[in-house]
């Protein structure tokens, strides 16, 4: 349980829950019912229009925004213990930037390869939408990964709450065994702690969770791209090459 916004930097402001929400005896006036016992058109809101492309568009920029925070984290853990220009970690930071970087080119993909129906709607694309997602399901767990390991023990070996710092008896062990090179002790532990907050609690457990899973099963997020990829013009290639005519001088 949060219980400071020191020692839990993100839960004491941002967690949340699922719930359901039970309606029992609730009156619904039918000017605010949209669908009812018509299995055709709650079928077809998710097919015919580009509502779930929506839904899932918006997560995805959620999704981006929050992987640009991730690896801001990861580059002031760096940089405060000194380890930036190490090559090893820039090679591990240079995995993570790129996996970052596939992730934000794929939003953008949703917007400049879209398409507009004869009614004037915006359709997102659909390849590039699911394809980030059926990715996403799978890529994530190797990003909070490369954090681990370039965190190592520093989020573990950490004070057991900010009260540490404000008893006389121990603030000045924390003062002197907590710093690093090129921060006092106090805000090297605020950043761990927010690192911890965002990969390690509970908060980032559930996070972890929710972003394999939000976009449902990944089987059902790549059949969605199985729907919507154009195999037509990849197998159109094929064709062509099978075409070609012979070239002289060869059996």
């Amino acid at each position: 349980m949060a219980t400071n916004s020191f020692d839990y930097p993100l839960s004491s402001r941002f967690d949340e829950s699922d719930s359901y929400v039970v309606f029992e005896n609730v009156f619904v006036p039918w000017e605010q019912v949209f669908i009812y016992r018509n299995v055709d058109i709650s079928r077809d809101q998710w097919f015919k229009t580009p509502s779930h492309l929506y839904g899932n568009h918006q997560a995805q920029v959620r999704y981006v925004t929050k992987l640009r925070f991730m690896i801001g984290i990861t580059q002031r853990m760096n940089e405060m213990t000194g380890n930036s220009a190490n090559p090893a970690v820039q090679i591990m930071m240079g995995e993570l930037a790129a996996l970052v970087s596939v992730y934000e080119s794929m939003l953008l993909a949703h917007e400049t390869m879209s398409t507009i129906d004869s009614d004037g709607v915006l359709w997102p694309s659909r390849t590039a939408l699911y394809g980030s997602m059926a990715l996403q399901s799978e890529l994530n767990g190797r990003m909070l990964e490369i954090i681990r390991e370039l965190t190592g023990a520093a989020m573990i070996t950490l004070p057991s709450s900010v009260h540490d710092f404000e008893s006389s008896e121990t603030a000045p062990n924390m003062e002197r065994y907590m710093r690093s090179a090129s921060s006092d002790a106090k805000s090297r532990v605020a950043l761990m702690r927010l690192a911890w907050d965002f990969i390690g609690s509970e908060f980032g457990s559930r996070h972890q969770q929710y972003e394999k899973f939000y976009g449902g099963a990944s089987f059902l997020v790549k059949q969605n791209v199985y729907r919507s990829f154009d195999f037509k013009r990849a197998t159109a290639l094929v064709d062509a090459a099978l075409n070609l005519p012979p070239v002289e001088g060869t059996s």
